[in-house]
C-alpha cells in the first residue's frame, strides 16, 4: 500500500500535496515547505524528508493509528469543533485517535 495515497494520510498532512513520478512519490507541504520523497533502492524504497515537518512520519503514524483502530470505514470517523474553533477529526469517539485540521 502506498501510504501517501491513503485518505487517512490527508488527515496527517492536511496542507500537503501528493505528486507521483516514475521513480516514486513526493509530498510537499505548501504551508511550511516541508517535503518527503521516495526513491527505489535494491529491495524497496528509501524515504527522504526535509523541512520543519516530518511528513512521511506523520502519515505513517496516522495509518498505524487507523490500523490499530481496526481499519474502520469512513463512516466511523467523526468531527468536533471546539469552543475555540479548533476542528478535530477522530475515529470512533472524540477520545479516539484524533487529527487537528488547519483553520
Amino acid at each position: 500500500m502506498c501510504v501517501a495515497g491513503h485518505p487517512v494520510a490527508q488527515l496527517a498532512a492536511p496542507s500537503a500535496e501528493l505528486m507521483t513520478t516514475s521513480e516514486g512519490v513526493i509530498l510537499v507541504d505548501v504551508a511550511t515547505g516541508s517535503q518527503a520523497w521516495t526513491e527505489p533502492v535494491e529491495n524497496g524504497w528509501q524515504v527522504h524528508q526535509h523541512g520543519p515537518l516530518r511528513l512521511w512520519n506523520a502519515v505513517e503514524d496516522a495509518l498505524s493509528a487507523w490500523q490499530d483502530a481496526g481499519s474502520p470505514p469512513q463512516s466511523d470517523f467523526g468531527m468536533t469543533v471546539d469552543v475555540d474553533g479548533t476542528q478535530r477529526v477522530w475515529i470512533g469517539t472524540p477520545e479516539g485517535p484524533t487529527w487537528r485540521l488547519p483553520v
